[in-house]
């Protein structure tokens, strides 16, 4: 029963728009069906589901659509004030907690992890994301030493830093690749050319890619995930 009711949620939030289907579920969701069923507190499972949907980026606004199209398939009416209520307030307290609890920094490169990043496209994509693109850096063939790994990533981090001086985000996207998030300005080029230019490991640089954002925020979660793999 529960899986029926699982299944039949996430295709009506599928259908009112949500972002990127992969990104649903989470345990999260599985608490509320039973709290929706009266085996456990509505309230503390929605807050539950609010912190987890902010944790991956999702707005609040998508974050309540959703949990409305569980109460629609499971003919239970609108969301009682107290569950949106809850669920704002766990979306809220993870969202705006201080970065610091986030663990947002990747602690041996200083650039900030894929779920910042995720979080950060979030608030990028709640204004507008026109002109921004992704640039990624990796060595040209993965090193297969742990050690060398370890060096390639700190050079590439390095590396980064030096060609995205400014307010960009720069971020751990895999072991060894790292991205930026930036502005397609008249700087852009140069930027790249002295990212492509920087030695990484035994006198090798960096294969370099560009790729601008794209209209949808769900589209720019699948675009981190590939540059990620």
């Amino acid at each position: 029963m529960e899986a029926d009711v699982l299944s039949r949620w996430r295709h009506r939030s599928m259908a009112a728009g949500w972002s990127l289907a992969e990104d649903w579920w989470t345990p999260e969701v599985e608490i509320v069906v039973k709290a929706v069923r009266g085996t456990c507190d509505l309230p503390q499972a929605c807050w539950a589901l609010g912190a987890a949907r902010a944790g991956a980026g999702v707005g609040i606004a998508e974050g309540m659509n959703d949990l409305a199209a569980l109460f629609a398939v499971t003919r239970a009416g609108g969301p009682p004030f107290a569950a949106l209520r809850s669920f704002a307030a766990g979306w809220a307290e993870h969202g705006f907690a201080p970065l610091g609890e986030l663990h947002c920094e990747d602690p041996l490169t200083g650039l900030v992890t894929a779920a910042y990043l995720r979080t950060r496209l979030a608030q990028l994509y709640r204004g507008t994301a026109r002109g921004t693109c992704l640039v990624a850096a990796e060595p040209p063939d993965p090193p297969e030493d742990l050690a060398e790994r370890l060096a390639a990533a700190l050079n590439l981090a390095t590396a980064l830093r030096r060609a995205f001086p400014g307010d960009e985000t720069l971020a751990l996207l895999g072991p060894v690749r790292v991205g930026a998030v930036t502005r397609m300005d008249g700087e852009l080029s140069g930027k790249v050319a002295r990212l492509r230019d920087s030695e990484i490991l035994y006198g090798h640089r960096p294969r370099v890619r560009v790729r601008p954002l794209p209209k949808a925020y769900g589209q720019a979660l699948a675009l981190i995930r590939s540059m990620g793999s």
